[in-house]
């Protein structure tokens, strides 16, 4: 997996983990919070037919793909008291209010498995968040919805392997069957769920 980045550059599309200084989402609340921002490049909708931006890969077109386990992420991080937003890759104005927020500590990348790689789609966000990324320390990792285990345990170690080669820290990424048989998938989330809680603690 080759990003092609520049060295000034920054990273893509996954799991933002923020502490919302100034974010609108937080005007409300009387002190800081912890919010995750899901960043994903997903195939189609079950039910729908891909288009546009949506149509970067088949790979998720059934069961449980990754707007399921974004979905499912999220909804286990509000129990876990860390408030969360969803944002798809090509949202490049929130992409770039994210970059901006000097409070971001954490990034999850989150795609389909794409002949064990994330598609470019995902990939090309790295450079965008990259100085970003390094300049704050922000923790990254990511997670895939996969047709084969062994091809998206792979596609999450490389590409934290990746941004490891570029001086950013990482912790263990998450990979989850994307049909039926993977009975342990909610207790893979919640796991890994448990794992942001800890990273953000630690950082603190």
């Amino acid at each position: 997996m080759i990003f092609r980045l520049q060295p000034t550059a920054m990273c893509l599309a996954a799991v933002f983990t923020i502490s919302c200084g100034a974010h609108t989402q937080c005007a409300n609340h009387a002190g800081p919070m912890t919010q995750v921002l899901i960043i994903k490049a997903a195939g189609l909708t079950e039910g729908q037919q891909p288009a546009g931006v949506d149509a970067i890969t088949e790979a998720t077109s059934e069961g449980r793909n990754v707007h399921v386990i974004t979905k499912a992420l999220q909804k286990t991080l509000k129990h876990l008291g860390i408030q969360s937003e969803i944002v798809r890759f090509n949202d490049t104005e929130r992409l770039r209010e994210t970059a901006q927020d000097s409070t971001v500590r954490l990034i999850v990348f989150a795609g389909p498995a794409y002949s064990s790689r994330f598609p470019p789609q995902l990939q090309n966000v790295v450079p965008k968040l990259q100085e970003t990324i390094l300049d704050h320390k922000v923790v990254c990792t990511s997670m895939t919805s996969c047709r084969f285990l062994d091809s998206g345990g792979w596609t999450v170690t490389s590409f934290n392997k990746e941004l490891k080669n570029l001086g950013i820290q990482t912790i263990d990424g998450l990979a989850v069957h994307h049909e039926y048989e993977d009975a342990d998938w909610k207790s893979k989330i919640t796991a890994f769920a448990e794992t942001l809680r800890q990273t953000l603690h630690n950082e603190k």
